[in-house]
């Protein structure tokens, strides 16, 4: 076993230590030549000792010729006072500290292997004192929160009302069980919660614990795990006892796929014991306490793909839910809920910010608000204004403003025109989302940006708004080549291309968009972290190339589309480009007024009335 292969490694570490001490000790006595007794007083005689040195019965001599001598001094021998009389320069070592010396030398070896072992125990076992650690190392290390239950509750989280009626009822069970027993219905006896990282699961089981005004038994999957086999599902037996004597309570298990990893295939490698004996305890537990007792077991984890599926099965984790990124409501109820602590402008539009939040989880809206009043601090405002938000939306998408970065005049001419070209394109292009804002600042690896803002949260796109999406990110590389020539061609399309290339294959491979490969699909999304990733079919060769042809006829199709809209719109473009080289930020407002001064017509305006979101339950027009 592992803690048996620790302790060999130690004895053995151990052992060349005293070794390695003895071996120095020799080679320090054998550095001298053993002399008997008569030989050192024949030397005396001649004159050839130079001097002795007499420490603990033993006489260590140097002759003249500079050669090292030792002997042992027979108790109640008067040699010493026999050199002395032949004029032998004697010096007598006198001994201090007693006993203590020769035993520290003799046992620093062990004391040392007991310090190094009592350090592992104590980085192992946690806080406490030595010999509590050694009492308590099958003891969870749950934290348990009964007097000072979660202030937490169903009020402080927003973004999620279908999933906060879906556990309200673990909340009614446990304020009053007996509703439920009388009727001969069971609750669940584990809810698990997952989704991506950031949506919420921790705070929600905390707001049901302070809804229900009960404990809160809080541990991580990985503090189970330990490198001693038995220890884990002692700690899980520990937790339950504990959860027992505090019934009824909630126990929550944060990151479970740190200890309910499945046992079959995915381990094909070879198993880990410590994880499936705490696994198997884990379940045993679960499924040997009565719902009676008022135990409810939430866990939350962003790889549900690879939990064991008899965790997953009816009688350990019952329900199951899904908890997914907040949409344009659920933002703004975020977004409501993380200002009410901070000081906001009468400027500061919420609804605006959700709707520039596209994709942002709750953690990310929190990150947010605080990074815009970090902003706002620094600059010795009174209030957080709008402007303070956007650039820390700006500062966290993209990153840090680059203001030290030089950029030559005509280099910024031709980033001027490259965002221009998306520009034109969110501007022109039917259905596509509304322009916000240009700017030719850098900002962490892009040096211009070109942001839009989607009326509403998409979960469906047909094929003209995909098209639309694949002209947007073409127009930057059409307006390079028409404004300077296939020469002039920057790299700076390089990240418009790749999304452009990933976007063509996904209509044709996965979504079936194509006329000539028909309704098929040959590649398959993987979610093994809930964020998506790709990966083929088996397919033929010839059916590769097909879709290759047919991704790059699309994309080929697109860019001269981009490319005949800018050379329309060419003279318009050039006097904008001239008027965001001065500013280096331009509001869609300023961008439309400029080109409805050279008689063009948007068809895309910058402002939308028919977004509408609710507010308590009421729908209310917003005009933004």
């Amino acid at each position: 076993m592992q803690w048996m292969k620790n302790i060999l490694i130690w004895v053995v570490i151990l052992g060349f230590m005293i070794l390695a001490f003895n071996l120095f000790e020799s080679s320090r006595s054998n550095s001298s030549v053993r002399t008997p007794v008569n030989t050192v007083l024949e030397l005396a005689e001649e004159g050839k000792l130079k001097e002795v040195k007499v420490k603990d019965s033993v006489l260590i001599g140097i002759t003249t010729e500079g050669q090292k001598i030792e002997t042992g001094i027979p108790p109640g021998s008067d040699i010493v006072n026999k050199l002395i009389e032949k004029g032998v320069k004697v010096e007598v070592a006198v001994q201090e500290g007693g006993w203590l010396v020769p035993f520290l030398v003799s046992w620093l070896p062990i004391l040392l292997f007991i310090g190094i072992w009592i350090y592992m125990m104590r980085q192992m076992s946690g806080g406490g004192s030595p010999t509590s650690r050694a009492f308590n190392f099958g003891k969870s290390r749950a934290k348990v929160y009964i007097d000072e239950k979660p202030k937490v509750t169903l009020e402080n989280v927003a973004g999620m009302e279908e999933v906060k009626e879906e556990v309200k009822e673990v909340i009614e069970y446990l304020k009053d069980p007996v509703k439920f027993q009388r009727l001969g219905g069971r609750p669940p006896k584990g809810v698990l919660f997952y989704g991506e990282p950031g949506v919420g699961k921790t705070l929600l089981a905390k707001a049901i614990a302070g809804e229900a005004h009960v404990p809160f038994i809080s541990v991580s999957g990985s503090d189970f795990v330990e490198m001693f086999v038995g220890v884990g599902a002692a700690r899980v037996r520990d937790l339950f006892d504990n959860a027992k004597k505090h019934a009824p309570c909630i126990i929550f298990i944060d990151e479970i796929d740190a200890v309910g990893r499945s046992r079959g295939a995915i381990n094909l490698g070879g198993g880990h014991d410590e994880r499936e004996q705490t696994l198997n305890q884990l379940l045993v537990e679960m499924d040997g306490f009565d719902t009676s007792e008022g135990i409810i077991v939430i866990a939350a984890t962003n790889r549900p793909d690879i939990l064991d599926p008899a965790l997953l099965r009816p009688g350990r984790f019952d329900r199951q839910i899904y908890i997914p990124r907040p949409d344009v409501r659920g933002r703004y109820e975020i977004l409501k809920v993380h200002a009410k602590d901070k000081k906001l402008s009468p400027n500061v539009d919420l609804e605006i910010v959700a709707r520039a939040t596209p994709g942002f989880t709750g953690a990310d809206l929190e990150n947010v608000m605080n990074e815009a009043a970090l902003l706002a601090a620094r600059k010795g405002k009174e209030a957080v204004e709008m402007e303070d938000i956007e650039e820390a939306i700006d500062r966290i998408t993209m990153g840090l403003e680059r203001k030290g970065m030089v950029i030559s005049p005509k280099e910024k001419e031709r980033i001027a025109y490259h965002e221009m070209g998306h520009a034109i394109m969110s501007l022109m292009v039917p259905g596509s989302d509304p322009l916000h804002k240009v700017s030719i600042i850098p900002r962490g690896m892009a040096l211009g940006v070109t942001q839009q803002l989607p009326i509403d949260d998409k979960h469906m796109y047909d094929r003209q708004d995909l098209y639309g999406k694949l002209l947007s990110l073409m127009g930057g590389r059409a307006a390079e080549e028409v404004f300077y020539g296939r020469e002039g061609i920057t790299t700076g399309a390089e990240n418009d291309l790749q999304r452009a290339t990933e976007l063509a294959y996904r209509m044709v491979s996965m979504w079936g968009m194509s006329e000539k490969i028909g309704p098929i699909a040959v590649r398959k999304t993987v979610n093994p972290f809930l964020g998506g990733m790709t990966t083929s079919v088996d397919v033929s060769e010839e059916m590769r190339r097909e879709i290759d042809e047919e991704v790059k006829k699309i994309l080929v199709k697109a860019y001269e589309d981009a490319k005949k809209m800018v050379l329309e719109h060419k003279e318009a473009i050039q006097a904008v480009v001239k008027s965001l080289l001065e500013k280096e930020t331009m509001s869609c407002e300023e961008v439309v007024e400029i080109l409805r001064l050279h008689s063009v017509e948007v068809r895309n305006e910058c402002k939308k009335e028919e977004f509408k979101i609710e507010k308590k339950g009421v729908e209310q027009e917003v005009s933004t």
